[in-house]
């Protein structure tokens, strides 16, 4: 009885504090609405559809990284919808099992007994927003009685690691995913300055960058585009850029203004995706997860993955370090990258290459401990982390994508797959030479290949090796 009477006041002061907490989300600290993010609009249409009585838009599941900006959507959702007639509920779940030491089920419960009817048969709408819902380890069945049960309930349900969402039987068939990413370049000028995006025009360069004959083409397409892009940037510096690289693609990093501070809580977000998310898949023990941070950090200080390197480094076996590796794929923490020709999922003589998810997450390595590469080589890494963040996005929303790499000596960093075509990619600070993009080209039977190059200014075309260098901030609007 006295939980309960604990778990009464917790939704009593949810409700009551509803706007209160939402606004640290929604606005600034000069009390100016927050921009929103490219997905904001996608998910309100789901609301919108409900709202007309549209009964499949009922469950929208938002999976992505820890410190994507899922909980700024969250609250900005509410804060849009919250003139409308009907009830508002907003959890965190993971505060309401280990503080409270409830459940999802006990405070529907207790909110049905608050309001003195059932969710079967609401007078007006509910709106239910559960905020890392993995939490509670029935989140999932709790969920689908709601939904089979209560027609007039809106569920928005986020949580960190896609593998917890995505693998759950429960709501496969009833929830609609969506999944938020690492900021781009654009969204983060629009947040950081309020700058707008041009309408359409990363769509088009994807479409010159992608989906041209030839490197000719591409040439041709991306130079009628040159003036709207040196106008786009004509405002931007190169400290915009830098702050980008180095965190600005996690939302929540930002406002802040104290590098110490940022690289603070970057360490402390992927912490919690270590030592609370990772816990919960199952299947790695207490002391190999202990070994993790570790493990990352010497990924993000090696020149080339080595699995039997890391095995004898850390006293670990081989599949036990591959069994991690798969963990923090799947935690959203690295993206791997399988060597062209391997069949996906399936073993490869070749090994995997294996990014940071966000070039935030090595440059916190590389800024609070340390880095024995040198500062080219250290800069390339990060910059191949931000171009894999890209295409990785690109080939993850859309299905005819895909994306490898070349793992023999001297090949390209990425091949992108658009159905049945290839194209080469070369990524690096100071990439001057062609051979990488046109020894790859050759050899996959690509249509082009181009270098995605910081030192690169101006586009450039060799017709003799069909390819173009593209410099690094006409890339970065796709």
């Amino acid at each position: 009885m006295q939980n309960k009477a604990r778990i009464k006041e917790y939704i009593s002061e949810q409700l009551a504090q509803a706007d209160f907490r939402a606004r640290a989300y929604v606005f600034d600290t000069q009390n100016k609405q927050r921009p929103k993010r490219d997905i904001f609009t996608g998910i309100q249409s789901h609301l919108d559809k409900f709202l007309a009585g549209k009964e499949a838009y009922r469950w929208i599941a938002l999976t992505g990284l820890r410190g994507a900006g899922k909980t700024t959507i969250m609250h900005q959702l509410y804060f849009a919808n919250k003139q409308v007639d009907g009830y508002f509920l907003i959890l965190a779940v993971d505060e309401i099992t280990q503080t409270l030491g409830s459940s999802i089920s006990e405070i529907v419960d207790i909110f049905e007994e608050i309001i003195g009817r059932p969710i079967v048969n609401l007078d007006k709408p509910l709106f239910l927003f559960l905020d890392e819902v993995q939490y509670d380890e029935k989140w999932g069945a709790t969920l689908k009685a709601i939904y089979d049960r209560a027609h007039n309930v809106f569920i928005f349900s986020t949580g960190s690691a896609a593998v917890l969402m995505n693998s759950n039987s429960d709501i496969a068939r009833r929830a609609i995913f969506e999944k938020i990413y690492p900021l781009s370049f654009s969204e983060f000028l629009k947040i950081r300055h309020g700058k707008n995006e041009i309408k359409d025009f990363s769509r088009l360069l994807r479409e010159a960058v992608f989906f041209s004959k030839n490197a000719r083409e591409v040439f041709d397409n991306l130079k009628k585009q040159t003036a709207k892009i040196d106008e786009y940037y004509a405002d931007i510096s190169r400290l915009d850029f830098e702050n980008y690289l180095f965190y600005g693609s996690l939302p929540f990093m930002i406002a802040l203004e104290n590098e110490a501070l940022v690289y603070d809580q970057i360490n402390k977000s992927l912490d919690r995706v270590i030592n609370k998310d990772i816990p919960q898949m199952g299947g790695l023990s207490s002391d190999i997860i202990g070994k993790i941070s570790a493990i990352l950090y010497a990924v993000a200080d090696m020149d080339a993955l080595n699995f039997t390197t890391l095995a004898s480094k850390f006293g670990i076996s081989r599949p036990k370090i591959a069994e991690i590796f798969s963990v923090l794929e799947q935690a959203e923490i690295l993206h791997r990258i399988y060597p062209q020709g391997s069949h996906f999922k399936q073993v490869t003589q070749k090994p995997s290459k294996y990014l940071f998810s966000s070039p935030a997450f090595r440059a916190m390595y590389y800024k609070t401990i340390g880095s024995v590469i040198t500062d080219q080589n250290a800069r390339g890494k990060l910059l191949e982390d931000l171009v894999g963040m890209y295409l990785y996005r690109l080939c993850d929303k859309q299905p005819i994508f895909s994306l490898t790499y070349d793992s023999a000596k001297g090949g390209a960093d990425f091949i992108v797959k658009a159905g049945e075509k290839r194209v080469v990619v070369e990524v690096g600070a100071n990439k001057d030479e062609y051979r990488q993009v046109a020894q790859t080209a050759e050899k996959v039977k690509a249509i082009y290949g181009f270098i995605i190059s910081e030192k690169t200014t101006e586009l450039q075309y060799n017709e003799q090796l069909n390819a173009i260098k593209i410099p690094l901030k006409y890339f970065l609007l796709i």
